[in-house]
């Protein structure tokens, strides 16, 4: 039985998909849930709206239980839904007749959904009728709608006070368009050229609360200049415009006057005035008098003047850069405030401006020009600025109270001072009292290691850091649109993260579009907190990965790929995990012809590729083998049956040996590339090997034995011993060999361990065996030797064409790859008869398959 999840449906998308909130919408995060082998009569259809209403009426508001079936390659969700009035919402739509099943519908375990809708079709229930009326579905309103009342149904929320509408205008007449609530404007919601308002969010959540889904009035009074229809819009509760005031989530709109009427506009401009006298929303931190600029642009700054505007960066704790809506940079400082200096409290600099870090980056702001500090020998001119934060608060009244900076004490007639000077003075006395930040402890030095130093320093630090997924870090610097120096501050670490499956050549660096690609990353990545994933390192000492800006669950490559800024570099693709994404960011940005695609020609391109692939060959070679072992990320490691793998056993005997009495330490400490003697963890004796890597901080090396394959990662330098001339590899070269499955992945270990069932069988079809290994072509990365298809060597004399690749498949334990190298493309038999296999498999629900399909990103 699937995990049961609760939740609020919030909206009704159609009649067989709906939209879901946490039951508490305390996240505010939704989920698109689509009812599991049935499918409703689309927008435009006929019963398409009767469907739709089936759910809405039934459902919006209301607290579910819900189950996930099946999810589709692309993340899509298909599941059922339980009420205290029905079981099965799947079962119930098909009652009523509210939709179908699926065409290819033939799972047995649900066939008694087939009865449900075959009764519903014999006593012609919804769909299923003769005669199923039509709706017209119109874009606008009738010309004479204006002061008529009709019933309406709210489809979607843009903004407080901009709706997607379902206007009913007769049984057989809709229109579904945008409309104005009337007499009000609430702040706008963030659009691809400029931030949110502030209170954007809570005032478009407050709205869908209320309508979303909602059956209610609608009155049209007229329309905008843009020719959006403003409507009166009644809840059973009542207007919304008045709710909507009387919490300040929303002002009056002057130019709606003639619109509304005297009336109603005086009854709005009265609630209005008591949410500015309250302080309620938008109102919390001004006044009636307040002066806002004619514009947010750094050259119509007056001392006086109000605007908004995004902390960009935190220079110190009194100092900010902000950005303007005009895309222009300001450099402020906080009216009345001195933070801590290096000439006086150095230890405090870093602390006090991580503080504000924390508490103001990225806040989207209301600025005030206390006043303008003017230039000197040694000083810019510079604006004097109290800045209230998107929460209401003052940011300087927070610095202050927690000791991150002193109040300046202004000499007599000195004006140039914060507005809020005796609170900010009463807020250092309480953290003077409470020996706070700069008036208590001194804290101790920063002390930070610089992982990226130079090469060495970082190969210590590489494997630890591989090992561990979503690191936490802060972005200190933005060196380029792919290269950042990341501070670990818990960890008294920074390193420089280089963004992986990204080509370094596409771009010149003295190129507009460098520039811009730069200006971007840095206005969305400066001092912001990220996650990271590191699974390379180049030679400089820089780690190559992914990097993910706060709460998103894709990296930020997949934003510089859609943009244009750069190309996919496809030797690297595959080590991102996010391969497919990447691709289809990057295809997106060529249809759109934008960055670097700005000039691209698809078919010129796909001849300048086809042209060298033609040229590709395979020139197949068979080998007897042994397999002697195969990791958890698919590479097998086998023995070519010759003259030399035939002395491997004597040899390995003298070794032993000669090792069990003695003992001759290294001569210097490990490094990566050592042939070595090295003790196996698991029979302690000792075996050739190669070291891999060196871990210098938790003292651990890992090393290859080089006549197994097989990796082991041993806790001391003294499990590693010398190796005598007579046992290095020109006496006897290295008996492993690497190779990767043809055209296969192993499946994933999540959300159930499919991987360990796949090593497991793979041995048990080839443990102990005679092997026929057909190498299809060298080289295919660079740490694998071989592309490799097996055969038992028994059962290749009765059938040559069944390797035992296909059986992986042939039981859902192997996953065909869906993208190809040139080489990989030339095994065009081999490829198809796998995919049949595949297809097999899924469809019977074998192994990886037993659920349906799995997430790409976990292959």
């Amino acid at each position: 039985m699937p995990k049961v999840f609760s939740a609020k449906v919030k909206n009704i998308l159609s009649g067989d998909t709906l939209v879901l909130t946490p039951p508490n919408n305390a996240s505010g995060s939704e989920r698109i849930l689509s009812l599991a082998h049935i499918h409703a009569p689309r927008n435009g259809e006929p019963y398409a709206f009767e469907s739709k209403e089936l759910l809405r009426t039934l459902l919006v508001g209301k607290v579910i239980k819900f189950w996930i079936t099946y999810t589709t390659s692309t993340g899509k969700e298909f599941g059922d839904i339980s009420a205290p009035i029905f079981p099965s919402l799947v079962e119930y739509v098909l009652e009523k007749g509210g939709a179908k099943l699926n065409d290819k519908f033939d799972d047995e375990e649900y066939d008694h959904l087939r009865d449900i809708e075959e009764k519903a079709a014999a006593e012609k229930v919804g769909l299923h009728a003769d005669n199923v009326p039509s709706i017209s579905v119109l874009s606008s309103l009738p010309n004479d709608s204006n002061g008529k009342t009709y019933d309406g149904i709210i489809e979607r929320v843009i903004s407080g006070d901009r709706l997607i509408a379902r206007i009913i205008l007769n049984d057989n007449e809709h229109s579904v368009l945008p409309i104005l609530i009337a007499g009000i404007r609430a702040p706008r919601t963030a659009s691809s050229d400029q931030p949110a308002e502030p209170l954007a969010e809570e005032s478009k959540v407050f709205v869908e609360t209320r309508l979303l889904g909602k059956s209610l009035k609608v009155t049209p009074l007229g329309n905008s200049s843009s020719g959006i229809p403003v409507c009166k819009v009644i809840h059973p509760a009542g207007n919304i415009s008045d709710r909507l005031l009387e919490s300040g989530l929303a002002e009056v709109s002057d130019w709606q006057s003639t619109l509304v009427g005297s009336q109603g506009m005086s009854h709005f401009r009265e609630l209005e005035r008591k949410a500015k006298t309250s302080g309620q929303g938008i109102w919390k931190q001004s006044s009636e008098s307040a002066v806002t600029a004619p514009g947010s642009s750094s050259k119509s700054l007056k001392i006086g003047s109000v605007f908004g505007a995004t902390i960009s960066r935190i220079i110190s704790a009194d100092t900010l850069q902000l950005t303007l809506q005009d895309n222009s940079d300001l450099t402020v400082q906080l009216a009345s405030l001195r933070g801590p200096r290096q000439t006086d409290s150095p230890t405090f600099v870093p602390v006090a401006r991580e503080f504000v870090r924390k508490l103001a980056i990225g806040d989207h702001s209301k600025v005030k020009i206390e006043a303008i500090r003017p230039k000197s020998e040694l000083l810019e001119e510079r604006p004097l600025v109290s800045i209230t934060l998107s929460n209401g608060k003052s940011l300087s009244s927070s610095i202050v109270a927690a000791g991150y900076a002193k109040v300046i004490k202004h000499k007599r007639g000195d004006d140039d001072r914060s507005s809020d000077w005796d609170l900010l003075v009463e807020k250092e006395a309480e953290a003077i009292s409470k020996k706070l930040g700069l008036h208590g402890k001194t804290p101790d030095p920063e002390r930070i290691v610089d992982a990226s130093e130079k090469q060495t320093k970082a190969k210590t630090f590489f494997n630890s850091l591989q090992n561990r997924s979503r690191i936490s870090g802060v972005v200190e610097h933005v060196s380029g649109f792919n290269r950042f120096k990341i501070l670990l501050p818990r960890e008294g670490l920074k390193l420089t993260l280089v963004l992986g499956g990204l080509s370094n050549s596409s771009v010149p660096r003295d190129s507009p579009l460098y520039k811009e690609a730069s200006s971007y990353v840095s206005s969305r990545a400066t001092q912001r907190d990220v996650h990271f994933d590191v699974y390379g390192m180049d030679r400089t000492g820089a780690f190559i990965g992914n990097l993910y800006l706060s709460k998103e669950s894709v990296p930020l490559q997949l934003d510089l790929l859609k943009h244009g800024f750069t190309e996919v570099h496809s030797g690297s693709l595959a080590q991102t995990k996010f391969e497919r994404q990447f691709l289809e960011g990057e295809k997106l940005a060529q249809d759109q012809k934008v960055g670097v695609w700005e000039n691209y020609d698809a078919e010129a391109q796909v001849e300048e590729v086809i042209a060298p692939i033609e040229n590709l060959t395979i020139d197949k070679k068979y080998l007897d083998v042994i397999i002697t072992d195969i990791s958890d990320s698919g590479a097998v490691s086998y023995q070519i049956l010759d003259s030399n793998q035939a002395k491997l056993p004597a040899f390995m005997e003298q070794f032993h040996a000669y090792f069990r009495t003695n003992k001759s330490s290294l001569s210097r400490p490990p490094k990566v590339g050592d042939y070595v003697a090295a003790k196996f963890s698991e029979n302690n004796k000792y075996y050739r090997a190669i070291v891999t890597s060196v871990d210098k901080t938790n003292h651990t090396y890992e090393v290859k034995h080089i006549d197994y394959g097989n990796i082991d990662l041993l806790t001391s330098s003294s499990f590693l011993l010398a190796l005598p001339s007579q046992f290095d590899t020109k006496t006897l070269p290295p008996q492993a060999h690497s190779a990767q499955l043809s055209l296969l992945k192993l499946p994933p270990s999540q959300p159930k361990d499919y991987l360990s069932k796949a090593l497991d069988y793979f041995a048990d079809l080839t443990a102990g065996k005679n092997l026929v290994a057909c190498v299809n072509f060298s080289n295919p990365t660079s740490d694998i030797e071989s592309d490799v298809t097996f055969y038992d060597g028994d059962k290749i004399k009765q059938d040559i064409v069944y390797p035992i690749n296909n059986e992986l498949v042939r039981n859902g334990l192997a996953i065909v790859k869906k993208q190809l190298t040139p080489k990989e493309k030339l095994l065009s038999t081999e490829l198809e008869t796998l995919q049949k296999l595949e297809a097999d498999a899924k469809r019977n629900h074998l192994g990886c398959w037993e659920f349906g399909d799995i997430i790409e990103e976990d292959l």
